[in-house]
């Protein structure tokens, strides 16, 4: 047996689990990137509420054939990415479950890179990984798996990204869009069990090329699996789960440390999906927030002036963006509107109450658009 064998053969056995709707052509690029891992998973979770998800198994099955690894594909009634997530999650079998979104291209040895960092560490000092985002593609991203209507929206994405960029090389720029424009995950995710800053372990921090991170980007999430049965994603989310990966990964953090593996490299697609106007966007973003802190928060009123500090600050931040971007019906501001309008239901019913309640109350907001 080589070195390399012997390297492969220590490290923990992995579970793949993406949930996914109406992106099959995205979908069988990650299971073959998936495939294509030094270390590849142990076994492929697909929960798929397509309109033709019996096609996606099909050829996701042709993909695997003669593979080692088990695919169990099924779909559900319910279209809900978290309740999605959380049924595969229940049908992981190994320590290790990577949760990558349906168009999550991972990096050869990307895998690999993260498994080392779990290995190393016996105790459980971590809790969870995050995969790095970068913006090249894997070599084996095959044109045959990537339609000409993927590149196009792509293409979108990255224009607008060198956009972005002419305001953030300045450090008034990068000052303006995180506090001003609420641009970071550090701004609008309100932390109601305070920072996440215990020391990386040092067995890690000396062999590894990681960093602390507070949360992980849905696209990129890695975590043991005893770590996401105890903090499952929140099922109340049931119709748009805005910042639901957030709030998960800052849960992870109450098990553990949460880290960002930086030679693990992961192009993230962003395949077209179903559009939302951004009135619903913004009131539901705000909303879902209002629903961690009630859900989540050892003491739920504690946070009530910060969430209304945030919300006021949202409206001038709103206003610019419709403002700057020609949107002169001020959509995102309505938004915020509305969701300064339904905050005090969401905090004035009980926990058991929401999970039933807030579901409606946002296919209300999805319906009025």
């Amino acid at each position: 047996m080589s070195e390399t064998d012997r390297v492969l053969d220590a490290l923990p056995e992995w579970s793949l689990c993406i949930a996914t709707l109406n992106r099959q052509d995205a979908l069988l690029q990650t299971l073959s990137c998936a495939l294509d891992q030094t270390c590849p998973p142990a076994e492929i979770i697909v929960v798929d509420v397509s309109d033709d998800w019996q096609d996606s198994e099909a050829k996701a099955r042709n993909l695997v054939a003669g593979q080692s690894m088990a695919l169990h594909y099924q779909t559900l009634d319910v279209r809900s990415i978290t309740v999605q997530r959380n049924v595969g999650i229940a049908r992981c079998s190994k320590d290790v479950i990577f949760l990558i979104d349906d168009d999550s291209f991972m990096f050869p040895d990307c895998a690999e890179e993260i498994l080392q960092i779990y290995a190393a560490d016996p105790d459980h000092a971590v809790s969870a990984v995050a995969a790095t985002l970068v913006p090249e593609l894997p070599q084996q991203a095959t044109e045959q798996l990537m339609p000409e209507r993927f590149h196009t929206a792509h293409a979108g994405n990255v224009a607008r990204g060198s956009l972005r960029g002419l305001l953030l090389n300045s450090s008034f720029g990068q000052w303006f869009t995180r506090k001003i424009l609420f641009q970071s995950k550090d701004e609008i995710f309100i932390k109601y069990e305070g920072p996440r800053d215990t020391p990386v372990p040092e067995t890690i921090a000396t062999r590894f090329d990681v960093v602390p991170v507070a949360f992980m980007p849905g696209s990129a999430m890695t975590v043991r699996r005893d770590v996401v049965i105890a903090e499952p994603f929140d099922t109340a989310l049931r119709y748009y789960a805005a910042s639901e990966d957030i709030d998960a990964t800052y849960r992870f953090g109450r098990h553990g440390r949460v880290l960002q593996a930086n030679k693990a490299r992961l192009h993230h697609y962003k395949a077209a999906g179903g559009r939302i106007r951004r009135r619903a966007v913004m009131a539901l973003q705000l909303l879902n927030m209002a629903i961690f802190i009630k859900r989540n928060a050892a003491d739920p009123d504690q946070f009530r002036g910060a969430y209304r500090q945030n919300l006021h600050r949202r409206l001038l931040s709103e206003f610019l963006k419709d403002l700057l971007s020609g949107r002169f019906r001020f959509p995102q501001l309505r938004g915020v509107l509305e969701a300064n309008r339904q905050w005090h239901h969401v905090w004035a019913r009980d926990i058991e109450e929401l999970e039933v309640w807030y579901p409606e109350l946002q296919r209300r907001i999805l319906d009025e658009g």
